[in-house]
């Protein structure tokens, strides 16, 4: 992930960043840890990937979108993640929607989709990777 060092393979050119600079995070997994997602299946390993457990100073901005009725992302994890990001000085937008569930900004979706794209446009136009809204039709 972008908040893991620990993985690099060995071709890898380390003279490179492969940290993106901006994460736009569609009810992602990012708890791994005791409690969490997989967990019981990686156990204390969790320390070296779980996105929240790995958050540090200079983690890239992120928009976060989760829908409150997501059975796999709990809202309060996602809230904490926020927190923690926001304790070691990232950014951290998150965008939550009211009654959705996983999934909820598929295309399937329209309106949802149209909203998420919108909202991750503007996230990535503050940061200055988009100088205007795009002007794309999305049917």
């Amino acid at each position: 992930t972008a908040l893991v060092t620990s993985f690099n393979e060995g071709s890898d050119q380390l003279s490179y960043s492969s940290v993106p600079n901006a994460l736009v995070l569609f009810n992602p997994v990012i708890d791994n840890g005791p409690g969490g997602y997989g967990y019981e299946r990686i156990g204390e390993a969790y320390k070296d990937f779980s996105p929240l457990h790995n958050i540090r100073e200079g983690a890239p901005p992120t928009i976060f979108f989760l829908g409150t009725q997501d059975k796999l992302i709990p809202v309060e994890t996602a809230r904490y993640y926020k927190t923690v990001m926001e304790k070691v000085g990232s950014r951290c937008d998150l965008s939550l929607f009211e009654g959705e569930g996983h999934g909820f900004f598929n295309y399937g979706n329209i309106e949802n989709y149209k909203k998420t794209v919108s909202e991750a446009n503007r996230f990535l136009i503050s940061l200055g990777y988009l100088t205007e809204e795009p002007v794309i039709e999305i049917d």
